[in-house]
């Protein structure tokens, strides 16, 4: 199933799997790259213990990474957390980045306040960005556009993990994400999840997609 975001990403099938934290490690996103997919190294990847040490949570995720790097030569991608808040203290993202960087991760799954430097530095490194909104908005989509994100991410209320605020579904919020961008492709999380449902998304033009 060939389209914009498997061009984008390099992938055969437009499914990408969602970070989820600690859940992730390198066997289950070498198996998604492998299969077709785009997997995704959550923050805490692999984790058995806990830390807070942003170094430290780094370095497990470099350790990680040479782990997918073992199992697949696929494309995968590792998850950033950037707060909404720019004021707010950012100890976590500078270490990761750096070993990001290192390691040439070839696509960053960006979760959270827009950050249009961190967006051009990311694209500076030649990397891919798949931005997902927390709380999903045409304004918001828009701006990512213009800072440079190569794919967006449209969350229904009926996704699993960080819910939005808003009580929109995937089926709902998508059209809206769509007609609020100019050319980058849109993907959809939440409420699909079987070959019925996908069918169901809209097919006015190739930038509805499926994540998961």
């Amino acid at each position: 199933m060939k389209n914009r975001i498997c061009e984008i990403l390099g992938i055969e099938k437009p499914v990408v799997q969602g970070p989820m934290v600690w859940l992730t490690d390198a066997k289950l996103v070498a198996a998604v790259s492998n299969a077709g997919g785009l997997g995704c190294l959550g923050p805490n990847a692999g984790q058995t213990t806990v830390t807070r040490d942003p170094v430290e949570t780094a370095e497990r995720m470099r350790a990680e990474i040479r782990k997918v790097r073992e199992l697949t030569d696929k494309p995968f991608s590792v998850n950033i957390l950037p707060p909404y808040d720019e004021n707010a203290e950012d100890i976590f993202t500078p270490p990761m980045l750096k070993v990001i960087y290192e390691e040439k991760v070839p696509v960053v799954t960006y979760v959270g306040g827009i950050r249009e430097v961190l967006i051009r530095e990311l694209k500076e490194h030649d990397i891919k960005i798949i931005y997902r909104s927390l709380n999903p908005s045409p304004d918001e989509a828009r701006e990512a556009e213009r800072c440079g994100a190569d794919i967006i991410v449209a969350t229904g209320f009926d996704e699993g993990g960080t819910l939005p605020n808003m009580t929109l579904g995937t089926f709902s919020i998508v059209p809206l994400i769509v007609d609020a961008v100019e050319h980058v492709p849109v993907m959809a999380a939440g409420g699909i999840y079987s070959a019925r449902s996908f069918k169901a998304t809209p097919h006015n033009c190739e930038v509805i997609e499926n994540m998961i």
